[in-house]
């Protein structure tokens, strides 16, 4: 199995919701097509590294780990994210992964009431209406079956297709990524990090956990790309201090060497690495200012 980070298509999904759930609005605002053009192609290299959806909820029941209700953002935040469109579209994307996660634990109302928070933002910035009501009563009959909650999210990706590539909605796009990306780099370093040290001996924890450790050093790439995307868009101040943190994660990864340590066969320092939690901490603060 491919060790790429699934996180974007939980964003994809309700994305894919919101997008293709109600009317365009009449007016957008007007912005710069070569600049536009620029944040779509960064957005796609990071799409290309994107795996089925199935992944990193297949890659979460596997360490065994249970639900912790302190690691997604609580749906009652979403009152503060309704100030501004760039707070929005942080936190449609941190709730689009979040619902991810509490699917994968069948927690069926806490879904619910995810797809209603990122519904609010979604309506912030003008992507609809309303959810699509089809695709929510089939997500909610669904999501305690991971293989047909993966399939509707496969199709809602299909059907999101035209939104990512609206060149109108390039910077709404850009932010709801990075809101995807932290919060899904968020998810996996939490679980790494509060997997419990007493249940299991050394070695087969970290046996447990390697895929998940995995899949979060193989985040530079999407990272880098990212930032490019973002680098293209209009540098208001929250723009340029997240930017700024972003960069600051990815001096993070390249600190790690993560292609080295492989070759010289010492892959196994990865799970032991200081530097994994210099990956968390980081993560955990560019989190922090997202969702606070």
């Amino acid at each position: 199995m491919k060790t790429r980070f699934s996180h974007i298509a939980y964003a994809m999904l309700m994305t894919g919701l919101v997008a293709c759930g109600g009317e365009k609005p009449a007016d957008k605002p007007k912005v710069d097509e070569k600049e536009a053009q620029e944040v779509k192609e960064n957005l796609e290299k990071v799409l290309t590294d994107v795996p089925k959806p199935s992944e990193l909820p297949y890659q979460i029941q596997k360490t065994g780990a249970p639900f912790d209700e302190k690691i997604p953002n609580a749906p009652a935040n979403v009152e503060k994210y309704k100030t501004t469109n760039f707070k929005a579209a942080l936190n449609l994307g941190v709730y689009a992964c979040d619902i991810g996660y509490v699917a994968v634990h069948k927690k069926v109302q806490n879904a619910i009431d995810y797809i209603n928070a990122a519904t609010q933002l979604g309506d912030k910035l003008s992507l609809s209406s309303s959810l699509d009501a089809k695709v929510k009563e089939r997500f909610e009959k669904n999501i305690k079956d991971t293989d047909s909650l993966t399939a509707i999210i496969n199709e809602a990706i299909g059907k999101s297709d035209k939104y990512l590539k609206d060149n109108d909605q390039a910077e709404n796009a850009a932010l709801v990524f990075a809101g995807i990306f932290t919060e899904g780099l968020y998810i996996a370093t939490q679980i790494v990090d509060s997997y419990p040290d007493d249940e299991l001996p050394k070695d087969i924890k970290n046996q447990i956990l390697v895929d998940m450790v995995q899949i979060i050093t193989k985040q530079d790439k999407p990272l880098n790309d990212l930032i490019k995307a973002l680098k293209t868009l209009k540098k208001s101040d929250d723009v340029g201090k997240l930017i700024t943190q972003l960069e600051d994660l990815a001096g993070v990864y390249k600190k790690l060497d993560i292609d080295k340590k492989v070759k010289e066969n010492r892959g196994d320092l990865i799970l032991t690495d200081e530097t994994i939690k210099g990956i968390t901490a980081k993560v955990k603060e560019i989190r922090a200012s997202i969702v606070g």
